[in-house]
């Protein structure tokens, strides 16, 4: 068989070279989609675990959508925030799934091995998580309300920047300049 002509026909842009790298890269592609994935969730995660904290009574930034929670079952004023809480937890579930594939093919032989059909359990898992948490968020994030009047940010969240603004305008060197913004903000 002419394995260059074979891979021509077949579309592909080159024959694997040795032919054992085809079996040996089972599972490699799996758990980078599956590295991936757990990198979005986390990162979705983080973005939700914010909402949920700018959402608090004690913050108030947010108004969560209504639709996208739900009620209490014994406290009749408050709305549980039920889709990030859910879209937080999923990274967990994520890096189970790379967690998962990447156990199965440790310390397997050459070749193929029917171990290898395990892959597909944790790579669909991610991937349906993934798919899910992308299709609920936009509709959710769209739906978020902001409270303008409820975000008051310390003015000293400026500070490094006024002290650099001190010292480019005056000549006084920065560490100067860093006392001086530093004792007006003390009183």
């Amino acid at each position: 068989m002419n394995r260059d002509a074979t891979a021509a026909a077949l579309g592909f842009p080159a024959v694997q070279q040795p032919v054992t790298a085809v079996q040996l890269s089972r599972g490699k592609a799996e758990a980078q989609l599956l590295f991936e994935i757990a990198l979005l969730l986390q990162d979705l995660g983080r973005f939700a675990a914010d909402v949920l904290l700018f959402s608090t009574q004690e913050f108030g930034f947010l108004v969560l959508p209504e639709a996208f929670t739900t009620g209490s079952s014994i406290m009749p004023q408050k709305r549980n925030p039920d889709v990030f809480e859910l879209v937080r937890g999923r990274s967990a579930s994520a890096q189970a799934c790379l967690m998962e594939a990447l156990g199965v093919c440790a310390k397997l032989p050459s070749g193929y091995q029917r171990d290898l059909q395990l892959l597909k359990f944790p790579l669909f898992r991610g991937i349906d998580l993934a798919a899910a948490t992308l299709a609920i968020l936009p509709p959710a994030i769209a739906a978020l309300r902001f409270r303008p009047e409820a975000i008051r940010l310390d003015p000293s969240i400026h500070a490094a920047e006024e002290a650099n603004r001190l010292a480019a305008s005056s000549g006084l060197p920065f560490r100067e300049a860093y006392r001086q913004v530093a004792a007006k903000l003390k009183k």
